[in-house]
């Protein structure tokens, strides 16, 4: 990594401290679901922000959650921790110029991952959810950094060239640019930020789930999938989807569910 990117993951500030005590009441055993919904009503601006991803099309709620003790109940507690981790991206100033990319594209695209996350593996490994979450909805937050790191180097034009072509060509382009890629950067930010070692693991690989260990390497396939279903401006295209069912046949996959949650995103 280049200087300028390496004290710019270093200047981002900590996690809030709603956040970070929802995380401790997450993580203790002996805590309740009531613990959880008192850590979060604490902050009303987190509460909010929480109510809102909830009532979210994406979720298919039949009814409109009104608070947050319903959302725990029916999403349970690994969906609704991630909700309150999402909310660090409220702290970033966001300017995504140099992916010709708005600030409300990049949020559209990592509340559409976090969505089909949730609604494809949810139904059958819920369990999952505390790693696979947080990493499907924070995955691009490295870019962010990066887009900083290019416009202070006057590099924007490096990664220009890159944005008609595919992923694999924008990571290079980012690699060449300021010595690392969007995962490479989140993940050492998620280091900074004291998270879950495996969720670091497991975005570190998105992008080649072989290179990790075999209890790893279905997630990160499942996230590199998810990655590939929803382009970075949000948008979810025919070649998007073949491309992220060819992740999913390559690692066997569930298929079904998979498309069951991507019409639950697309609706």
């Amino acid at each position: 990594m280049t200087k300028t990117l390496l004290n710019n993951i270093n200047e981002v500030p900590a996690l809030p401290e709603s956040i970070q005590e929802v995380e401790r009441v997450y993580q203790d055993e002996n805590s309740t679901l009531d613990d959880m919904q008192k850590a979060i009503e604490k902050d009303p601006l987190l509460t909010a922000d929480t109510l809102r991803i909830v009532n979210s099309p994406m979720y298919g709620m039949k009814r409109n959650i009104t608070n947050v003790k319903q959302a725990i109940s029916l999403l349970g507690k690994e969906s609704i921790r991630t909700f309150v981790i999402s909310s660090a991206t409220n702290s970033f100033t966001i300017d995504l110029s140099p992916y010709n990319m708005t600030s409300e594209q990049f949020k559209i695209a990592c509340d559409k991952q976090l969505a089909l996350m949730i609604n494809w593996v949810a139904p059958h490994n819920p369990c999952s959810l505390s790693k696979l979450g947080p990493a499907s909805f924070l995955v691009d937050l490295g870019r962010v950094i990066i887009s900083k790191t290019l416009i202070e180097d006057n590099k924007v034009n490096s990664i220009q060239n890159a944005l008609t072509s595919n992923k694999e060509d924008i990571a290079k382009a980012e690699k060449e640019a300021c010595g690392a890629q969007t995962t490479d950067v989140t993940a050492t930010l998620f280091n900074n930020w004291n998270f879950d070692p495996d969720i670091i693991h497991i975005i570190r690989y998105s992008d080649d789930p072989d290179g990790t260990m075999e209890e790893d390497r279905y997630m990160a396939a499942e996230l590199k999938a998810v990655r590939e279903t929803i382009m970075p401006n949000g948008e979810i295209t025919e070649e998007s989807i073949a491309l992220a069912k060819e992740t999913i046949e390559e690692f066997e996959l569930d298929l079904e569910s998979y498309e069951n949650a991507l019409e639950k995103v697309l609706n």
